[in-house]
């Protein structure tokens, strides 16, 4: 089966339900904010209201939420259906995938002004690394949609 695209409009009861610990399909989050940034571990609960917008991720599925007043925009990317309240968006109809990445700050970066804590991250060394799947138009290339499927440490696969 191939991925798709599902979205929905959630309640926070709603999204804390994908939200609760520990998230053994969806191991990874990152949660943002104007004024900050966190990378919560699996067995740590989440607080949606707490952040402008988030994700958690793994090899499973990606789900990213947005929050708007009181309802959370949220986009699921997997082969999963995932059911109601999401409804299929078929951006990936004609698509064809490719496995890249991208480093994250390093932990003790000066303009940060704080040091990082990667709690979602598997113990390692080095430089962190988002693991991403990019969806392309067949016809020409260009970028439809991406999802984040892990994290590594440099130099691991």
């Amino acid at each position: 089966m191939t991925e798709q695209i599902w979205i929905a409009s959630l309640t926070a009861h709603q999204l804390l339900e994908w939200l609760k610990p520990p998230r053994t399909e969806a191991p990874f989050a990152i949660l943002e904010r104007v004024d900050a940034i966190d990378f919560p571990g699996p067995s740590e609960a989440i607080a949606p209201d707490q952040w402008s917008h988030g994700r958690i991720f793994g090899q499973a599925y990606e789900l990213r939420w947005e929050r708007r007043g009181d309802v959370y925009r949220a986009r699921l990317i997997g082969e999963q259906d995932p059911g109601a309240p999401f409804g299929p968006w078929p951006a990936l109809a004609n698509t064809e995938t490719f496995e890249t990445g991208s480093y994250l700050w390093g932990k003790d970066e000066l303009r940060i002004g704080r040091q990082l804590e990667y709690r979602a991250a598997p113990k390692g060394n080095g430089r962190l690394r988002l693991a991403r799947r990019e969806f392309r138009c067949r016809s020409d290339a260009s970028l439809v949609s991406e999802r984040l499927v892990g994290m590594t440490w440099e130099g691991e696969p």
